[in-house]
């Protein structure tokens, strides 16, 4: 009896001294350089009422409720968002120092409780010559103590939230800037189908490299055999660990299910419910484009069905595409039904 009513105290016990040597410190600083003078960033970030134009967060739920005080874009303005995927907070104007400094408070309310400190910096630079700003966003705070061990994960989310909103920025600073851009079109049925392959495993740099030489060299394969693709070109994630720069792929092309391989590996890759996003905008934000998708995932509680590989299907590539940023992907992650 004696054991069951000390078992639980130990329990506890061990658990709030866990959570009491947590740092639960949150700690962001992102930076990137524009080709826009500071008064021109400055004014664009002070004014709360554009934060649409480029939040990060507004890309996984347009729609949300959003609401602002009469004048956003001075001292003691706010900005707040309630949605059903993004949850709920408040972001306030504390201190404007035009050009060089903004100072804002942060507040979550849902999923979680959070309160931080927001700050913007700008420093005039140059870039290839070019007068330019380099614009940092910083945000400092700390976790509830009962969610002190979240905090390496919180801050990882914001960093990246930070790279994807400073990219979308930059691109409304400088017209020339390369573009990103992201939608989520939701869950869809994807057919079953048949692909040339070629495999890899390895690192991203080699995998960049596997692909530009891959995709020519089987559609170089498949002019000369007459075979017309059965789709747009795609790699299939068998796995994927960015961290440990891990990667196990296929390089492929669509082709009718009875096509004799030859000197390539013929594949049938397995159809089903696919959370779907739309990136549009250059190959060199597509580690970027995932952490945005993989987040939209989890925003949206789908689980995702390791059984199957995730496609990354270049819907229009670079022999169609005018330009980078008119490149489309689609990244399409494979989930179970609801329910």
């Amino acid at each position: 009896m004696l054991y069951l009513i000390l078992f639980p105290l130990v329990v506890i016990a061990g658990l709030l001294v866990f959570l009491a040597i947590q740092p639960g410190e949150v700690r962001v600083r992102r930076s990137l350089v524009m080709r826009c003078t500071p008064e021109a960033a400055f004014d664009l970030v002070r004014d709360l009422g554009r934060w649409p134009d480029w939040s990060p967060r507004l890309l996984h739920e347009p729609d949300a409720e959003r609401t602002s005080s009469d004048a956003p874009d001075a001292a003691g303005g706010w900005y707040a968002w309630n949605g059903q995927l993004i949850g709920a907070g408040r972001v306030t104007q504390v201190a404007l120092h035009p050009p060089e400094r903004i100072e804002r408070r942060i507040a979550f309310q849902r999923p979680f409780k959070f309160k931080g400190a927001v700050t913007w910096e700008f420093a005039a630079t140059a870039q290839d010559g070019t007068p330019a700003t380099e614009v940092f966003w910083i945000m400092r705070g700390r976790m509830p103590f009962l969610l002190r061990f979240l905090a390496p994960m919180f801050s990882q989310f914001v960093d990246k939230d930070f790279e994807l909103g400073l990219v979308r920025l930059r691109a409304l600073l400088d017209p020339a800037a390369p573009k990103l851009n992201i939608r989520f079109p939701g869950a869809a049925e994807l057919p079953a189908q048949s692909a040339l392959t070629l495999p890899f495993e390895g690192g991203m740099d080699d995998m960049i490299r596997a692909m530009e030489a891959g995709f020519p060299r089987l559609a170089g394969v498949l002019a000369a055999r007459g075979i017309e693709p059965a789709g747009p070109p795609f790699t299939a994630y068998h796995m994927a660990h960015p961290k440990a720069d891990r990667f196990r792929c296929d390089i492929a092309i669509p082709v009718p299910p009875d096509t004799a391989p030859g000197e390539l590996t013929l594949k049938h890759f397995a159809g089903g419910l696919f959370e779907v996003t739309e990136v549009q905008g250059s190959y060199d934000f597509m580690a970027l484009a995932w952490h945005t998708a993989t987040g939209h995932l989890r925003m949206a509680k789908r689980q995702w069905d390791r059984a199957r590989p995730a496609l990354e299907i270049y819907a229009t590539g670079p022999d169609r595409a005018a330009s980078d940023d008119a490149l489309l992907t689609r990244i399409c992650v494979p989930v179970k039904a609801k329910g």
